[in-house]
């Protein structure tokens, strides 16, 4: 019999083959989202539904602004009524009458009501925007700590699973040691003793760096358990500003500071509401209306003319005497707005404290962190020194493990350092009112 033959061509073959292995190869996972701080930050500012839900505020108080904008114009209003009498009207000779009219009235002078509600609604509407500011620098600070919270636990993974190997390491050295009847049981039991410890912390820190994940992942609007991962490092960066220089931008930026101004610019509109009924009200109005026995209300068969009419006016009106009300009314506000600058004034004062505050802890954790690498440089000499004293059988044991022990603990407390040192770095630049995504060493007003 002869060979199977084809007519189609061998690329079109190996293509159609390569598309076939293709398709019944197993699908790989899904890569990992990776996110930087800054593309954290960023991620978080655009979808988080905390700042989305001080947006939406912001929209409400532009419709409010507006709204309170249309109280200077006039207003206009249309009627229509029919009513059925149970007998003839004398003057119109019928038991159904049809109407519909016209009013316009324009307010013309309203104590100055008006224009503070409406200077009013435009400082609510800034308001608003300073609380989304607030809102947003806020969430750049949770984001922030949580972000590096997450690289120290991983920091302190890498740093465990290195004294993990040491203690396995010499583990193994007591065994063979015991095993040659060099060293005694003890040492071994010491060993196994120590590689269980820092198992033990393994856990522990990959349980904390699963819980900032999980945290960062809520903040950034994903699912709690997404598969994402964040990567960085510890490094320093250097801020050299002046307390003077801080203050300076915290007094300028810091939305709660313009914020606690805009309660009293506030509290002066409302006084000046209040005071608006000490003064007369005038209106300009006009009304046009026509009347019929027709649903028309275009007159009847015995008036067929002088069916409509119209009318404009004046009105003004003045409230005299209230019993008290409307001075009451004003004495309160007045009262609100002294108590409002006393809170803007300590508001001032617990700022300034905030970054004194942030701004030693960021020169302390700079110093620690010095500290700690002459403690690493120091750890790691010894724990060498200890280690080949026991090699050489003229150290214990437990001098080498208090050695081990003690380079763990300074490799552990650096990166502490480290990270305090960021932590601080990022709470002072929240505290002086920019947001900074990365931590760099220059930073961006906050909007």
């Amino acid at each position: 019999m002869p060979p199977f033959r084809t007519s189609a061509p061998r690329p079109v073959l190996y293509a159609a083959l390569a598309l076939a292995l293709t398709l019944a190869a197993p699908l790989s996972a899904p890569a990992a989202v990776t996110f930087t701080m800054e593309e954290a930050v960023n991620q978080a500012l655009r979808v988080n539904p905390g700042v989305e839900s001080a947006r939406h505020s912001l929209d409400a108080a532009e419709s409010g602004r507006k709204a309170a904008r249309a109280g200077f114009g006039p207003s206009i209003g249309l009627n229509y009524g029919a009513t059925l009498y149970d007998k003839d009207r004398p003057a119109r000779n019928a038991k159904k009458e049809y109407s519909y009219g016209v009013t316009v009235s324009q307010p013309l002078f309203t104590g100055f009501n008006l224009l503070n509600a409406y200077q009013k609604a435009e400082l609510q509407e800034d308001e608003k925007e300073l609380e989304l500011e607030n809102s947003r620098l806020a969430l750049v600070g949770q984001v922030q700590a949580r972000f590096l919270e997450y690289l120290k636990a991983q920091e302190n993974i890498r740093s465990t699973r290195r004294s993990l190997e040491r203690s396995r390491a010499q583990l193994a050295l007591a065994r063979a040691s015991y095993e040659v009847g060099a060293r005694p049981r003890l040492d071994v039991l010491q060993a196994e003793l120590d590689v269980s410890r820092n198992e033990a912390v393994l856990i522990q820190c990959e349980n904390s760096r699963d819980i900032c994940r999980a945290q960062l992942n809520t903040l950034l609007d994903l699912k709690v358990d997404a598969d994402t991962d964040y990567v960085g490092d510890l490094k320093t960066v250097p801020f050299r500003g002046t307390l003077d220089a801080c203050l300076e931008r915290a007094f300028r930026l810091r939305p709660d500071l313009r914020l606690a101004q805009l309660a009293v610019d506030i509290a002066r509109r409302d006084q000046g509401m209040a005071r608006s009924a000490f003064f007369p009200q005038l209106a300009a109005n006009f009304k046009w209306q026509s009347e019929g026995d027709t649903p028309r209300a275009a007159g009847s068969r015995y008036a067929g003319s002088d069916y409509s009419q119209w009318q404009a006016g004046l009105t003004a009106s003045w409230s005299i005497f209230e019993s008290g009300r409307d001075y009451y009314s004003a004495r309160k506000e007045g009262s609100n707005i002294a108590a409002l600058e006393a809170r803007l004034r300590g508001t001032f004062n617990d700022s300034a404290y905030e970054i004194k505050s942030c701004l030693s802890s960021v020169q302390d954790t700079l110093r620690m962190i010095e500290v700690a690498r002459r403690a690493v440089a120091s750890a790691q000499e010894s724990y060498a020194d200890a280690r080949m004293r026991y090699e050489l059988q003229l150290g214990t044991n437990l001098d080498l493990l208090t050695a081990q022990s003690d380079l763990a603990e300074a490799e552990l407390s650096l990166i502490s350092a480290q990270t305090d040192y960021l932590t601080a770095l990022s709470s002072l630049y929240v505290a002086m009112g920019e947001i900074n995504p990365g931590l760099e060493s220059g930073g961006r007003r906050a909007g």
